[in-house]
C-alpha cells in the first residue's frame, strides 16, 4: 500500500511536470515521500519487534495515523492545483484516486478505521471541487466519485466481517488443535500409567496370594500347634498386605466416584499427631530413626479422617525412604493466620527431574524389584487428590540425597468449638442380634456364619432375596443387620436384594454390601442406595468394628408385622 500510493503520486507528478513545472509539485512530492518514509519506519519496527511487543495496542493507532497522513497529502493536491489543470487532467487524476481507493478497500478493509482515514480524505476534496466547478462533466464525475466511495465502504465493511469470521475460525481451530494435543498427551500418560499399573498389579497382587498358597501347603504338613500358629500368623500378614494394596486402589476409586464426604471440625493438632505417633513409633524404632512430633497447642479446622489419611501417607513414605537420621512432623503458624503442618525427613530425596512424576498414579522411585511392602505407588497421588478435595495447599521441596519437606496448609480452628473425643465401643452387645447373610456361595455363607457366631450373633443364611424372605418368615425374626454380596445369582445384585427385604419388612434395616468391584459407577450406585460398602478381601476387624457401630446407632426393629411375610416369601 505504501509503495502503491508513493508510485502513483510520483507518476502523476512526472506526467504533469512536463506541462506545468511548478515548484509546488516538488513540495507536494516531498510531503508524499516523508509520509511514506514514516510509514515504512513503523513497518520496520513492527517486523523487528517480538511476539509480546506485537500485542501492544499502539500499532493500530500508528497504522491509522500513517494512512491518514498519506490521504491528507494526496487529498491536498486538488486544493493546490485544481484551478491550473484542464478537465482532461482532472479526469485523469480522478481515475487514479478512484483506483487507489479501490485498492485500499481490498487491502485495508481488515482495519476499517484505517480504510476510512485514507479513502475519505482522498476522494471528498476532489469530489467537492468537481461539484462546485460549474462544469456538468466534472460535476457528474464528482457525484460518481462519491457514489464509488460509498460502494467501496459497503464492500469494505463486508470484507471486514468476513475477515473477522475467518480469523475467528482460525483461532478456534488453533485452540482445538492445542486442546487435542493436550488431550493426546493426557491419553498417552494414562496409557503409560495403565501399563505401569498392570505390570505392578500383576506382581504385587499375586505375591500375597502366592505366599498364602504356600502357607496353606505347609500348614497341612505341620503337626505341632505352635508351628501351625506361626504359619497362621504369617498368613495373616499376607492377607493384611493384600488388603492394604486393595485399599489403595479403593481410595482411588472413591475419589473418582466423588463419594468421599468432607466434614471439617475444630480439632487439636495433638489428636492427629498422637495417633500418628502410635502408628509409626515401632517402625521408626526398628529402623533406628528418630521420630519427632510436635503439635504444641495448635487447633485445626479440618476433616480429621481425611487429613489423618494425608499425613499417614506422607509419614509412611518418609519412613519407607529414610534409612538414617530423623523424621519431624510439626505444626506452626504462617503469616496469613493459617496452620502449616510440616513433614521433614533426612531420606534419599527426589531427583529434580522426577518431582512432578511422583504425584502420578502407580509411579514409584527406587523400587525396581516391586517390593509389595512399598505399595503400588498411589500414596502421593491420593495425598494430592485429598488435599484438592479439602481445598488445602500442598507443597514439596526435595533435594536428592538430603531429604524431602512436605507442607500442608490447614485453616486455623477455634479452641472454643473443639468437639468431644470419639470413644469406641469395646465389645459386641450379644443380646438377640440377628444378622442376615445373603451370598450365593456356600463357602462364604459358612465362613461368615462361623465368624459372626464367634462374635455372639444369631446368623440367618440366604442365597437370594427370595430365599432371604423365606428364611425370615420361617425364623419369625427381623434381622438387625443385612450383610450381602453384590453379585448374586439369576442376574440379581445385593442392592436389589437389600431393597427387596427392606420393602417387604417395611423396615429400613441397616445393611452392609460386600463387593470386589471398585469402579466409580458401582460406588455411586451403592452410596445412593444408602448402604455401607466393604471391599473384598474384608478385614475381620474392619467388619467387626462396622457391625459394632451399626448396632450402636440403630435400635432393634419391633417384630410385629409378619402377617403377610410367608405369603410374600412364597
Amino acid at each position: 500500500m505504501v509503495a502503491g500510493s508513493t508510485l502513483c503520486a510520483a507518476v502523476v507528478t512526472l506526467f504533469l511536470w512536463r506541462h506545468f513545472p511548478y515548484q509546488s509539485l516538488v513540495y507536494w512530492m516531498m510531503a508524499v515521500g516523508v509520509t511514506s518514509m514514516v510509514r515504512l519506519w513503523c513497518i520496520f519496527r513492527y517486523l523487528q519487534s517480538d511476539q509480546q511487543d506485537r500485542q501492544r495496542r499502539i500499532w493500530g493507532p500508528l497504522y491509522w495515523v500513517g494512512m491518514l497522513s498519506t490521504a491528507v497529502v494526496l487529498g491536498a493536491w486538488p486544493l493546490l492545483f485544481y484551478s491550473i489543470y484542464s478537465p482532461e487532467y482532472l479526469l485523469l487524476i480522478s481515475t487514479v484516486y478512484a483506483g487507489m481507493v479501490a485498492v485500499s478497500a481490498a487491502s485495508g478493509s481488515m482495519y476499517l478505521p484505517a480504510f476510512l482515514a485514507f479513502s475519505v480524505p482522498v476522494i471528498m476534496p476532489l469530489s467537492v471541487l468537481h461539484l462546485l466547478s460549474g462544469r456538468d462533466s466534472l460535476a457528474l464525475v464528482g457525484l460518481l466519485l462519491i457514489m464509488f466511495l460509498g460502494i467501496n465502504c459497503i464492500l469494505a465493511v463486508r470484507s471486514n466481517s468476513q475477515t473477522r469470521a475467518f480469523l475467528g475460525s482460525q483461532l478456534e481451530n488453533q485452540k482445538l488443535v492445542e486442546s487435542l494435543a493436550a488431550e493426546k498427551q493426557i491419553a498417552e500418560r494414562a496409557i503409560v500409567a495403565k501399563s505401569r499399573f498392570l505390570a505392578a498389579a500383576s506382581h504385587d497382587l499375586r505375591q500375597p496370594l502366592h505366599a498364602m498358597g504356600l502357607f496353606l501347603s505347609a500348614l497341612r504338613n505341620r503337626e505341632s500347634d505352635e508351628q501351625k500358629m506361626q504359619i497362621i500368623d504369617d498368613m495373616s500378614q499376607s492377607a493384611e498386605a493384600l488388603n492394604g494394596l486393595f485399599n489403595s486402589l479403593l481410595d482411588v476409586s472413591r475419589l473418582d466416584a466423588e463419594i468421599i464426604e468432607f466434614n471439617p471440625v475444630h480439632v487439636p493438632a495433638s489428636k492427629l499427631l498422637d495417633a500418628l505417633r502410635a502408628q509409626f513409633i515401632q517402625q521408626t524404632t526398628e529402623k533406628g530413626i528418630q521420630l519427632n512430633l510436635n503439635a504444641s497447642d495448635h487447633v485445626l479446622y479440618c476433616d480429621v479422617v481425611l487429613l489423618e489419611r494425608v499425613l499417614r501417607n506422607l509419614l509412611s513414605n518418609a519412613v519407607q525412604y529414610t534409612h538414617a537420621g530423623t523424621i519431624s512432623l510439626f505444626c506452626e503458624n504462617n503469616n496469613k493466620g493459617d496452620k502449616v503442618i510440616t513433614l521433614k525427613d533426612t531420606g534419599i530425596g527426589i531427583p529434580a527431574e522426577f518431582v512432578e512424576d511422583v504425584f502420578s498414579e502407580y509411579y514409584q522411585l527406587n523400587n525396581p524389584a516391586r517390593d509389595r511392602n512399598k505399595g503400588l505407588g498411589l500414596g502421593l497421588s491420593i495425598v494430592q487428590r485429598l488435599c484438592d478435595l479439602m481445598g488445602l495447599a500442598l507443597t514439596m521441596d526435595s533435594v536428592e540425597s538430603e531429604g524431602t519437606v512436605f507442607r500442608v496448609t490447614v485453616p486455623a480452628g477455634d479452641p472454643s468449638l473443639i468437639v468431644g473425643e470419639y470413644v469406641r465401643s469395646q465389645g459386641l452387645v450379644t443380646d438377640a442380634h440377628y444378622v442376615l447373610v445373603i451370598d450365593d456361595e456356600m463357602q462364604v455363607q459358612q465362613s461368615m456364619r462361623h465368624m459372626l457366631e464367634s462374635w455372639g450373633c444369631e446368623v440367618l443364611l440366604a442365597s437370594s432375596a427370595r430365599d432371604a424372605l423365606k428364611t425370615i418368615a420361617l425364623s419369625d425374626v427381623v434381622p438387625d443387620i443385612i450383610i450381602s454380596d453384590y453379585r448374586l445369582g439369576n442376574n440379581m445384585n445385593g442392592v436389589d436384594a437389600v431393597a427387596t427385604v427392606r420393602e417387604s419388612l417395611e423396615v429400613n434395616v441397616p445393611a452392609i454390601l460386600v463387593t470386589g468391584d471398585t469402579s466409580p459407577e458401582r460406588l455411586k450406585e451403592v452410596s445412593h442406595a444408602g448402604i455401607t460398602i466393604l471391599h473384598k478381601p474384608v478385614s475381620p476387624s474392619e467388619l467387626h468394628e462396622l457391625i459394632q457401630k451399626l448396632f450402636a446407632e440403630s435400635e432393634k426393629p419391633v417384630v410385629s408385622e409378619f402377617v403377610d411375610l410367608k405369603s410374600a416369601a412364597s
